[in-house]
């Protein structure tokens, strides 16, 4: 069932929002169960630059800079992640290598040993 062409062509957005409260209290009366609320988000018009948003309300601006702050947390949170995943995977690469090292260090210490001459110091 589709609101919007009862609506008319270009709405405010808090009239828009006003009548889809008042259709929803029409529609059921009373408290509504958990499954059936939802949250009505303001609509953005898509023509209108961003400089002029700004100027329509200060609720919106509150509301796009929340927003905002949380595009930019998720974004800052996603790169963590992908630097804390390489970080990783290097420091893997490097334990390894560190026990490569360890092994062909305590390789050439056994034919090093070997290939000497033992040598008993008496006095």
């Amino acid at each position: 069932m589709g609101l919007g062409p009862t609506w008319g062509a270009q709405p405010s957005p808090a009239g828009e929002a006003a009548a889809v409260i008042d259709h929803l209290q029409e529609r059921a009366p009373g408290p509504q169960p958990p499954e059936m609320m939802c949250e009505v988000m303001p609509t953005i018009n898509e023509d209108t630059p961003m400089s002029q948003r700004g100027s329509q309300s200060s609720g919106s601006d509150s509301d796009s800079h929340f927003e905002q702050l949380m595009v930019n947390m998720l974004d800052e949170r996603d790169r963590l992640l992908d630097t804390l995943r390489e970080t990783q995977e290097s420091l893997s690469l490097a334990q390894q290598r560190l026990q490569d090292v360890i092994y062909d260090r305590d390789s050439l210490q056994r034919q090093l040993n070997s290939a000497l001459p033992q040598i008993k110091v008496t006095e």
